[in-house]
Order: structure tokens, then C-alpha cells, then sequence
């Protein structure tokens, strides 16, 4: 009787117990580890970019680079932005772009008062404010106008050409105030439209959306001095610097037009002018890490 009691006990707490079964699966030890099965994959090293990297360049703010526009800049800045009226009113008012000697030039017509003229010539990174007037006019197939520079520069002269509106076509000369050092050019413009085009280069992105670090850090200086003044050739900067004046002169939409952007440039462009320019700045000292 008492066996039977102590038989009966022991079953019970085997019961309690959950009884004797199999060891569970550790899941987490036997499946195949991805961290320690695939290769890992290459990461480059965290950048060191001090924090007064882009802001020493820049002033802390690209649109506060360079001194303040001066009288004559505000004056030019307002004609462009108001041309585009007057060039709807006007048959011969506009920008006519072309070869002039080894640069492009543009020739800017902005505003018309009976047969005074005034605009800008834009070349090689300088523009000169134009003052003249129309010498002959016959509306609707030719006008002949003279249009001088202001002759407070060694370079300054006088353009003189004629406009067939029905060619788009500006064909004339320019004489120097100073012979000593110029030479005397001969030019025919063409008729164009400027207008700021983001999606147009080699890196459009750059003026389209803000960039990573993944977009820049694989490139080399050159290539990040490019992208960085495509975005200021977009909004039709003259660059006086000549690999990138020839450099763009040869892009098809490039045309020169002003010599100062900063107010142009949109908040985008501007966030990713200061990251393009880090890793310019940097680019050598980091090449085995970030350099292909």
C-alpha cells in the first residue's frame, strides 16, 4: 500500500514538471549567421569634415561670397530679370551669343528709348555696360547700331554690327579704345534665349535635389570642381578662370550672361555647392580612403 502511494506521488510531480522531453531549438545558434557566412561588405571610413571646412570658404553662406553687388551690378541684374517682356515687345532687344576671338561673348540688348540703346557685353568672366544708339533703322529687315563700352578699362571698345531680326543674326566688329595690347574682332552672334535649365549636364542632380555623401565621395577633385560650377553655369555664370570658360563654352547649352549668380542659386544648389567643395577641399589628404 504505502509502494503504491509513493508510486502514485512520484507520477505526479513528473506531471507537474512538464514531464521529461526534447531540449528546444535555439533557433538564433543554429541558423546561418549572415554577418558571419557573407562577406562583409567594403565600407569607407567615416570622413573627417571640421566644421569650418565649407563655412572658411564660403563665409559661412555661398550667396555672401565676394563684396556686395555694386550699382551698376543691381542695374544689370534687374535688366535681366525684366527682359523677357521687353524682348516679347522689341524685335531686336535680347541676348545674341557667340565666338568672340578664343571666348564666347553675349551681347545683351535690354532697352530701347527711341534710338538710345543700352545692354551689357559679357565675355571671359567681365561684363561692360553698353551705352549707343541706332545709326539706321529699317524696321522689319535690318538695324544698324553703335554701342560703346564705358572706357575706364584697357579693354573697353565699340561695337558696331547690324541685326537682321528675320536671321536672328548679329554680324559686326569691335574696335578697341586702345590699340596698344588689343586687337580689333570681327563676330556674328546668334539670336538665343537664355533661360536657368536644371536638368541640363553632367550631373543635373546637383541642381534637382539635395546630394549625399554617396553621390560626391567616389569622384575625384576634377570631377567635384566640374559639378560644383556646372551649377553656376547653369544659371549662365561667365567664368574667368580659363579651363572652366573653355570647358563649358563647349556645352552646347551653356551661354554666358552675368558675372554674379549668388542670388540665383537655389537653396538646393546652395547645401550642395558647400558639400561638393568639402570634399574638394579634402580630396587629397582622404585619397586612399575615398579616391577611386
Amino acid at each position: 500500500m504505502i509502494l503504491r502511494i509513493l508510486l502514485t506521488l512520484l507520477c505526479l510531480n513528473l506531471l507537474s514538471c512538464g514531464g521529461p522531453s526534447s531540449p528546444a531549438t535555439d533557433t538564433a545558434a543554429t541558423a546561418p549567421s549572415t554577418e558571419s557566412t557573407a562577406p562583409k561588405e567594403a565600407k569607407r571610413p567615416a570622413k573627417q569634415r571640421p566644421s569650418n571646412s565649407a563655412s572658411a570658404h564660403f563665409a559661412s553662406n555661398v550667396q555672401a561670397i565676394g563684396p556686395a553687388m555694386t550699382a551698376k551690378q543691381e542695374l544689370m541684374q534687374k535688366d535681366l530679370q525684366q527682359l523677357g517682356q521687353a524682348i516679347t515687345d522689341n524685335e531686336f532687344l535680347g541676348y545674341y551669343t557667340g565666338a568672340f576671338g578664343p571666348n564666347q561673348i553675349t551681347l545683351i540688348l535690354a532697352e530701347q528709348q527711341g534710338e538710345e540703346i543700352r545692354g551689357y557685353s559679357v565675355c571671359a568672366g567681365n561684363y561692360r555696360p553698353l551705352t549707343g544708339r541706332i545709326t539706321k533703322q529699317n524696321p522689319g529687315e535690318a538695324y544698324t547700331m553703335e554701342l560703346a563700352e564705358p572706357g575706364d578699362d584697357p579693354y573697353d571698345g565699340t561695337f558696331t554690327f547690324t541685326i537682321t531680326p528675320a536671321k536672328q543674326q548679329l554680324n559686326g566688329e569691335w574696335k578697341p579704345f586702345r590699340t596698344k595690347g588689343n586687337t580689333a574682332r570681327s563676330y556674328t552672334l546668334k539670336s538665343k534665349k537664355f533661360s536657368y535649365q536644371p536638368r541640363v549636364g553632367r550631373w543635373p542632380e546637383a541642381s534637382q535635389r539635395l546630394l549625399t555623401e554617396e553621390d560626391v565621395w567616389n569622384y575625384d577633385a576634377e570631377e567635384l570642381r566640374l559639378m560644383r560650377n556646372e551649377i553656376y553655369a547653369r544659371h549662365g555664370y561667365s567664368f574667368k578662370i580659363k579651363d572652366m570658360r573653355y570647358y563649358f563654352e563647349d556645352q552646347d547649352w551653356y551661354m554666358p550672361v552675368t558675372t554674379d549668380i549668388r542670388r540665383d542659386l537655389t537653396t538646393t544648389e546652395v547645401a550642395n555647392i558647400e558639400l561638393i567643395y568639402e570634399y574638394e577641399t579634402y580630396y587629397e589628404e582622404y585619397y586612399d580612403e575615398f579616391g577611386r
